[in-house]
Protein backbone atom coordinates (compact mmCIF):
# COMPACT_ATOMS: atom_id res chain seq x y z
CA UNK A 1 0.00 0.00 0.00
CA UNK A 2 1.30 3.27 -0.88
CA UNK A 3 1.88 5.78 1.85
CA UNK A 4 0.42 9.21 1.61
CA UNK A 5 3.05 10.25 4.17
CA UNK A 6 5.95 9.80 1.23
CA UNK A 7 4.39 12.75 -0.73
CA UNK A 8 5.81 16.17 0.40
CA UNK A 9 3.36 18.79 0.50
CA UNK A 10 2.09 20.77 3.21
CA UNK A 11 -0.71 19.53 5.26
CA UNK A 12 -1.65 22.78 6.86
CA UNK A 13 -2.56 24.48 3.25
CA UNK A 14 -5.83 24.74 2.45
CA UNK A 15 -6.55 23.70 -0.71
CA UNK A 16 -10.27 24.64 -2.85
CA UNK A 17 -10.65 21.45 -4.43
CA UNK A 18 -8.93 17.79 -4.05
CA UNK A 19 -8.99 14.66 -6.62
CA UNK A 20 -8.04 11.44 -5.27
CA UNK A 21 -6.92 9.52 -7.80
CA UNK A 22 -7.41 5.34 -6.04
CA UNK A 23 -8.30 2.27 -5.55
CA UNK A 24 -7.37 1.27 -2.43
CA UNK A 25 -9.59 2.81 0.33
CA UNK A 26 -6.97 2.90 3.05
CA UNK A 27 -5.15 5.70 0.37
CA UNK A 28 -7.92 7.83 -0.10
CA UNK A 29 -8.58 7.40 3.54
CA UNK A 30 -4.94 9.15 4.51
CA UNK A 31 -5.23 11.46 1.84
CA UNK A 32 -8.60 12.95 3.06
CA UNK A 33 -7.42 13.11 6.69
CA UNK A 34 -4.36 14.84 5.82
CA UNK A 35 -5.30 17.25 3.28
CA UNK A 36 -7.54 20.24 4.12
CA UNK A 37 -10.26 21.04 1.18
CA UNK A 38 -13.31 22.55 0.45
CA UNK A 39 -14.33 19.17 -1.25
CA UNK A 40 -13.11 16.33 -2.32
CA UNK A 41 -13.46 14.12 -5.65
CA UNK A 42 -11.72 10.09 -5.90
CA UNK A 43 -11.40 8.80 -9.01
CA UNK A 44 -11.83 4.72 -9.19
CA UNK A 45 -11.75 2.16 -11.18
CA UNK A 46 -13.55 -0.18 -8.52
CA UNK A 47 -17.07 2.68 -7.89
CA UNK A 48 -18.95 1.80 -5.01
CA UNK A 49 -16.21 -0.54 -3.57
CA UNK A 50 -14.39 2.52 -2.07
CA UNK A 51 -16.55 4.59 -1.23
CA UNK A 52 -15.14 6.11 2.43
CA UNK A 53 -16.95 9.25 3.19
CA UNK A 54 -20.16 11.02 3.18
CA UNK A 55 -19.53 14.29 1.04
CA UNK A 56 -17.28 12.89 -1.33
CA UNK A 57 -18.10 12.64 -5.06
CA UNK A 58 -16.88 9.51 -6.95
CA UNK A 59 -15.84 8.83 -10.61
CA UNK A 60 -15.11 5.49 -12.68
CA UNK A 61 -12.60 5.50 -14.98
CA UNK A 62 -11.49 2.78 -16.82
CA UNK A 63 -7.72 1.58 -15.49
CA UNK A 64 -5.77 1.71 -19.41
CA UNK A 65 -3.22 3.34 -17.99
CA UNK A 66 -0.46 0.91 -18.04
CA UNK A 67 2.10 2.92 -20.16
CA UNK A 68 2.70 5.76 -17.78
CA UNK A 69 3.46 7.84 -20.81
CA UNK A 70 -0.48 9.10 -21.20
CA UNK A 71 -0.35 9.86 -17.83
CA UNK A 72 -0.32 13.43 -17.94
CA UNK A 73 -2.88 13.94 -21.08
CA UNK A 74 -5.23 11.59 -19.02
CA UNK A 75 -4.93 14.15 -15.74
CA UNK A 76 -5.42 17.15 -17.88
CA UNK A 77 -8.50 15.40 -19.71
CA UNK A 78 -9.82 14.50 -16.38
CA UNK A 79 -9.64 18.29 -15.23
CA UNK A 80 -11.69 19.16 -17.87
CA UNK A 81 -14.06 16.73 -17.25
CA UNK A 82 -14.25 17.91 -13.61
CA UNK A 83 -14.66 21.39 -15.05
CA UNK A 84 -17.26 20.44 -17.17
CA UNK A 85 -19.01 18.99 -14.26
CA UNK A 86 -19.08 22.09 -12.35
CA UNK A 87 -16.82 21.48 -9.49
CA UNK A 88 -13.66 23.64 -11.36
CA UNK A 89 -14.30 27.28 -11.25
CA UNK A 90 -11.78 29.97 -12.26
CA UNK A 91 -8.85 30.71 -9.37
CA UNK A 92 -9.16 27.28 -7.32
CA UNK A 93 -6.16 25.82 -6.12
CA UNK A 94 -6.55 22.51 -6.47
CA UNK A 95 -4.60 19.47 -5.39
CA UNK A 96 -4.06 15.93 -7.14
CA UNK A 97 -2.99 13.21 -5.72
CA UNK A 98 -2.67 9.89 -7.06
CA UNK A 99 -0.99 6.00 -6.66
CA UNK A 100 -1.99 4.96 -9.98
CA UNK A 101 0.25 3.95 -12.36
CA UNK A 102 2.42 5.48 -9.58
CA UNK A 103 2.64 7.90 -7.04
CA UNK A 104 2.25 11.31 -8.04
CA UNK A 105 1.16 14.85 -6.36
CA UNK A 106 0.31 18.02 -8.47
CA UNK A 107 -0.72 21.03 -6.75
CA UNK A 108 -2.14 23.99 -8.86
CA UNK A 109 -4.62 27.29 -9.86
CA UNK A 110 -7.14 26.24 -12.02
CA UNK A 111 -6.55 29.60 -13.85
CA UNK A 112 -3.29 27.99 -15.14
CA UNK A 113 -4.88 25.44 -17.11
CA UNK A 114 -5.30 25.49 -21.04
CA UNK A 115 -9.07 25.58 -20.94
CA UNK A 116 -8.91 28.81 -18.52
CA UNK A 117 -6.10 30.17 -20.57
CA UNK A 118 -7.73 30.43 -23.39
CA UNK A 119 -11.17 31.90 -22.23
CA UNK A 120 -8.97 34.73 -20.77
CA UNK A 121 -7.36 35.00 -24.61
CA UNK A 122 -11.50 35.18 -25.55
CA UNK A 123 -12.82 37.85 -23.32
CA UNK A 124 -12.34 40.39 -25.61
CA UNK A 125 -14.75 38.76 -28.19
CA UNK A 126 -17.15 36.75 -25.75
CA UNK A 127 -17.92 36.48 -21.77
CA UNK A 128 -16.40 33.93 -20.00
CA UNK A 129 -19.46 32.53 -18.73
CA UNK A 130 -20.60 32.11 -21.97
CA UNK A 131 -17.55 30.20 -23.19
CA UNK A 132 -18.17 27.82 -20.06
CA UNK A 133 -21.47 27.19 -20.62
CA UNK A 134 -21.20 26.54 -24.44
CA UNK A 135 -18.57 24.06 -23.63
CA UNK A 136 -21.21 22.41 -21.15
CA UNK A 137 -23.76 22.32 -23.47
CA UNK A 138 -21.07 20.39 -26.34
CA UNK A 139 -20.16 18.15 -23.55
CA UNK A 140 -23.97 17.03 -23.19
CA UNK A 141 -24.71 16.97 -26.78
CA UNK A 142 -22.07 14.43 -27.10
CA UNK A 143 -23.01 12.50 -24.16
CA UNK A 144 -26.68 12.29 -25.08
CA UNK A 145 -25.98 12.38 -28.68
CA UNK A 146 -29.82 11.55 -30.55
CA UNK A 147 -30.93 8.18 -31.72
CA UNK A 148 -28.21 6.23 -29.76
CA UNK A 149 -25.53 7.76 -32.04
CA UNK A 150 -22.97 10.64 -31.19
CA UNK A 151 -23.69 13.66 -33.28
CA UNK A 152 -21.26 16.96 -34.12
CA UNK A 153 -22.32 20.62 -34.04
CA UNK A 154 -20.74 24.17 -34.82
CA UNK A 155 -21.58 27.02 -32.65
CA UNK A 156 -20.77 30.47 -33.79
CA UNK A 157 -20.41 33.52 -31.40
CA UNK A 158 -19.89 37.44 -32.03
CA UNK A 159 -19.57 39.53 -35.18
CA UNK A 160 -23.16 38.55 -35.39
CA UNK A 161 -23.68 41.04 -38.62
CA UNK A 162 -20.77 39.48 -40.33
CA UNK A 163 -21.57 36.00 -40.19
CA UNK A 164 -24.72 36.36 -40.72
CA UNK A 165 -23.45 38.21 -44.59
CA UNK A 166 -21.23 35.48 -44.88
CA UNK A 167 -23.68 32.29 -44.04
CA UNK A 168 -27.53 31.25 -45.55
CA UNK A 169 -30.44 29.57 -44.14
CA UNK A 170 -30.33 25.92 -44.47
CA UNK A 171 -33.87 25.90 -43.03
CA UNK A 172 -36.36 27.42 -41.42
CA UNK A 173 -34.45 29.55 -38.35
CA UNK A 174 -36.44 28.08 -35.44
CA UNK A 175 -35.10 30.46 -33.53
CA UNK A 176 -36.71 33.31 -35.62
CA UNK A 177 -39.80 35.49 -33.64
CA UNK A 178 -38.80 34.14 -29.82
CA UNK A 179 -38.36 36.01 -27.00
CA UNK A 180 -35.02 36.95 -25.75
CA UNK A 181 -35.54 34.78 -22.72
CA UNK A 182 -36.05 31.77 -24.55
CA UNK A 183 -33.14 32.33 -26.69
CA UNK A 184 -30.16 32.56 -24.26
CA UNK A 185 -27.99 30.08 -23.65
CA UNK A 186 -27.13 31.21 -20.15
CA UNK A 187 -31.17 30.05 -18.70
CA UNK A 188 -30.52 26.39 -18.20
CA UNK A 189 -34.41 25.49 -19.54
CA UNK A 190 -32.92 26.42 -22.76
CA UNK A 191 -30.45 23.84 -23.00
CA UNK A 192 -32.45 21.18 -24.60
CA UNK A 193 -33.64 22.66 -27.34
CA UNK A 194 -29.73 23.99 -28.62
CA UNK A 195 -29.29 19.84 -27.98
CA UNK A 196 -32.86 19.27 -30.45
CA UNK A 197 -32.19 21.71 -32.47
CA UNK A 198 -27.77 20.29 -32.82
CA UNK A 199 -29.50 18.02 -35.37
CA UNK A 200 -29.99 20.25 -37.95
CA UNK A 201 -27.33 21.03 -41.18
CA UNK A 202 -25.59 24.04 -40.61
CA UNK A 203 -24.60 26.11 -37.66
CA UNK A 204 -25.75 27.95 -34.39
CA UNK A 205 -24.96 31.63 -34.50
CA UNK A 206 -24.70 33.54 -31.55
CA UNK A 207 -24.04 37.45 -30.03
CA UNK A 208 -21.56 37.38 -27.58
CA UNK A 209 -24.08 37.62 -25.08
CA UNK A 210 -25.07 33.73 -25.53
CA UNK A 211 -28.67 34.38 -27.26
CA UNK A 212 -29.37 32.18 -30.33
CA UNK A 213 -29.64 34.24 -33.48
CA UNK A 214 -30.17 31.68 -35.67
CA UNK A 215 -29.54 27.92 -36.20
CA UNK A 216 -29.36 26.08 -39.32
CA UNK A 217 -26.74 28.23 -40.86
CA UNK A 218 -25.06 27.70 -43.64
CA UNK A 219 -21.26 28.81 -43.83
CA UNK A 220 -19.75 29.84 -47.03
CA UNK A 221 -16.53 28.91 -46.84
CA UNK A 222 -13.27 31.69 -48.30
CA UNK A 223 -11.66 28.73 -50.69
CA UNK A 224 -7.98 30.65 -49.41
CA UNK A 225 -8.32 28.89 -45.78
CA UNK A 226 -7.35 25.24 -45.42
CA UNK A 227 -7.30 22.96 -42.66
CA UNK A 228 -5.15 20.20 -41.83
CA UNK A 229 -5.09 16.32 -40.06
CA UNK A 230 -8.13 15.34 -41.97
CA UNK A 231 -10.50 17.71 -40.44
CA UNK A 232 -14.29 17.73 -42.74
CA UNK A 233 -16.55 20.40 -44.08
CA UNK A 234 -17.92 21.72 -40.37
CA UNK A 235 -13.98 22.79 -38.96
CA UNK A 236 -13.12 23.97 -42.34
CA UNK A 237 -16.41 26.23 -41.83
CA UNK A 238 -15.31 27.04 -38.64
CA UNK A 239 -12.07 28.14 -39.45
CA UNK A 240 -13.03 29.87 -42.59
CA UNK A 241 -15.77 32.21 -40.57
CA UNK A 242 -13.30 33.19 -37.79
CA UNK A 243 -10.45 33.97 -40.62
CA UNK A 244 -13.03 36.56 -42.35
CA UNK A 245 -15.03 37.85 -39.36
CA UNK A 246 -14.12 38.50 -35.74
CA UNK A 247 -16.15 35.48 -34.66
CA UNK A 248 -15.06 32.77 -32.14
CA UNK A 249 -16.33 28.67 -33.86
CA UNK A 250 -16.82 25.78 -31.64
CA UNK A 251 -16.77 23.44 -33.42
CA UNK A 252 -17.90 19.43 -31.92
CA UNK A 253 -17.36 16.23 -33.60
CA UNK A 254 -18.79 13.42 -34.08
CA UNK A 255 -16.17 11.32 -32.58
CA UNK A 256 -16.06 13.62 -29.23
CA UNK A 257 -13.54 16.42 -29.77
CA UNK A 258 -14.21 20.13 -29.36
CA UNK A 259 -12.02 22.30 -31.25
CA UNK A 260 -12.06 26.09 -31.05
CA UNK A 261 -11.20 28.45 -33.48
CA UNK A 262 -10.07 32.29 -33.74
CA UNK A 263 -8.82 34.17 -36.33
CA UNK A 264 -8.81 30.40 -38.42
CA UNK A 265 -6.56 28.73 -36.32
CA UNK A 266 -7.60 26.31 -33.38
CA UNK A 267 -6.47 27.66 -29.71
CA UNK A 268 -8.41 25.05 -27.50
CA UNK A 269 -8.56 21.27 -28.41
CA UNK A 270 -10.05 18.89 -25.56
CA UNK A 271 -11.37 15.02 -25.81
CA UNK A 272 -14.43 14.76 -24.06
CA UNK A 273 -14.16 11.57 -24.27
Amino acid sequence: MSEVSSLLFDSDKHHNLSIVLSDEADFINQVMDRVQSDRTIVLTSRDKDVQVKEGVIYYTYSRNLENSIYFMNFIERLIFRIFLGGYITNDMDVILISDYPFRFMLEFNSSSMPFYRVMDQLKDAIDREVIETILKILFEIHLEGREGKHIGTLIIVGDVDRVMDRSRQLVINPYHGQEESARSIMTHENWESVKEFAQLDGAFVLDPKGRVISAGRYIMVDPQVQTTGGLGGRHLAAASITHTTDAVSFALSSSGVVRVFRKGKVVLKEDLN
